[in-house]
């Protein structure tokens, strides 16, 4: 630009320090987000889930839009109704070929999910459709294409440019806004074939000549907006994965714990230290797998583990049913809380209760067992009652949830003692009495009072419930 350009034009200076401030982060993060892949599938189909739902998003928006600008264009035909209107109209044909074209994608949308490819491909579309349809003011108008460069419809392509920033590629939203740059620079470029040149502002506004600088200046607006949007995705997309491989992560990780467990992890406000419990009343109960050596010694390593899921797949839901949660596996053993994980005042209750359907899938299994010409196995379950504290034990980096207390260490030896008395089902007396105090129907074969268990101090009385 001449010197006279520079008084009586918008200055483009400040746009081009702007743009170059921007290019070397904005090309730092979009580098960053394009180069780094997703820590593992599940994140990346959990990210594609979220983009499909989006682009369902953006097509009902750009449908929106289509409405939004016929009716606009009825409402405005009066500004070209008058002289030197033809009678030729493409901006119909072009909104109902774009109106077309987006209800065809979105049904894609809602089919599958769009690859990028494919979202390339039409924000190209949208960009020509919307390009087509500035320069179609030629016609509509029978007038110099340098009409076209004083409408404003070409701020239409700031909302395709972020449309496509609802997404979380960023590479979109640079392709669109390259698209549209160059879109406008094409325009201007046919412009320029016949329109005169002036370095008058104020001509440029009230003629139809054609001023470089002003035009140069609405293609750096709309790169620098893009490198905005393009910025500003790429950062989201960066976080957005993170959050996405910890939400997994997380997931993942409260399946090692029982639910109250893991709801406290989730739910603390504070870092979790070693030390951190409640002292709470709870009905602890022990199973142990009968039979499980003598059956592990004549399989392979694959065939124990697969053992130990058919048993835990069919006790852990009737455990969890009932309300009880599984602190820990232990080999073919299974420590279990009532009452830990929510305060029912019905704990002893409620682990009583469970006995029926534990009885009945251990049945339930040896005789599938049975069938299948494989040794039958049953289970053992061992009921104690008693303050227990919930909390974190551990050092450093390495935490565990886990129920500590009397009743704990007595059901692990009640289960070893349900030998001594052939039983299936042991409980101490108390836990009995007080699952039948608060409403358990449950009854005991026999009691069993003063009972030598060993390792326990002073003798017990019990109840075989089974």
């Amino acid at each position: 630009m001449t010197p006279a350009d520079a008084r009586s034009a918008p200055s483009l200076q400040p746009l081009r320090q702007l743009f170059a401030r921007l290019a070397a982060p904005a090309g730092a993060a979009l580098a960053e987000a394009f180069s780094a892949s997703c820590p593992n599938a599940r994140v990346a189909e959990a990210m594609a889930k979220a983009e499909a739902r989006v682009e369902i998003l953006v097509g009902w928006v750009q449908l929106a839009g289509v409405v939004l600008f016929f009716l606009l264009y009825l409402t405005s035909r009066s500004a070209f109704a008058g002289a030197g209107a033809g009678e030729f109209e493409p901006v119909p044909i072009a909104l109902a070929a774009w109106g077309a074209f987006v209800a065809w994608r979105l049904r894609c949308a809602y089919r599958r999910a769009p690859g990028r490819t494919f979202m390339i491909v039409a924000a190209g579309i949208d960009i020509i459709v919307l390009m087509v349809a500035i320069w179609s003011f030629t016609l509509q108008y029978d007038a110099p294409a340098a009409l076209y460069l004083k409408a404003p419809t070409l701020l239409y392509a700031f909302i395709f440019i972020a449309l496509r920033a609802l997404r979380f590629d960023p590479v979109q939203v640079v392709v669109t806004g390259v698209l549209a740059a160059a879109g406008w620079l094409v325009l201007v470029l046919i412009a320029a074939r016949s329109a005169p040149m002036t370095s008058d502002y104020q001509v440029y506004m009230t003629s139809l000549s054609l001023l470089w600088g002003a035009e140069w200046e609405k293609i750096l607006a709309i790169l620098a907006v893009t490198a905005i949007l393009a910025l500003g995705v790429a950062r989201a997309r960066t976080l957005l994965v993170s959050t996405n491989a910890e939400t997994i992560a997380a997931a993942d990780l409260s399946k090692f714990l029982d639910r109250g467990a893991a709801e406290r992890v989730r739910s603390s406000n504070m870092a979790l230290r070693p030390g951190d419990g409640e002292l709470k009343p709870a009905c602890i109960m022990f199973l142990d797998l009968r039979g499980f050596s003598a059956a592990a010694a004549k399989l392979a390593p694959s065939e124990v583990i697969e053992l130990l899921r058919q048993y835990q797949s069919r006790f852990v839901p009737v455990i969890e049913a009932a309300g009880g949660a599984v602190d820990k596996f232990m080999g073919d053993g299974m420590l279990v809380s009532f009452g830990t994980s929510k305060a029912t005042g019905r704990e002893a209750a409620e682990a009583f209760n469970a006995i029926p359907a534990l009885i009945a899938a251990a049945d339930a299994w040896a005789v599938e067992r049975a069938a299948a010409g494989l040794m039958p196995l049953a289970v053992a379950v061992a009921i104690a009652h008693g303050p227990v504290v919930h909390g974190v034990i551990g050092h450093g980096e390495r935490l565990e949830f886990t129920v500590i207390g009397d009743a704990v260490n007595l059901s692990a030896k009640l289960e070893k003692h349900a030998k001594v008395e052939v039983a299936r089902v042991i409980a101490t007396r108390d836990a009995f009495e007080r699952a039948r105090a608060q409403g358990s129907a449950i009854t005991a074969l026999r009691l069993v009072d003063s009972a030598a268990v060993e390792g326990v101090s002073t003798p017990l009385d019990l109840a075989i419930i089974a």
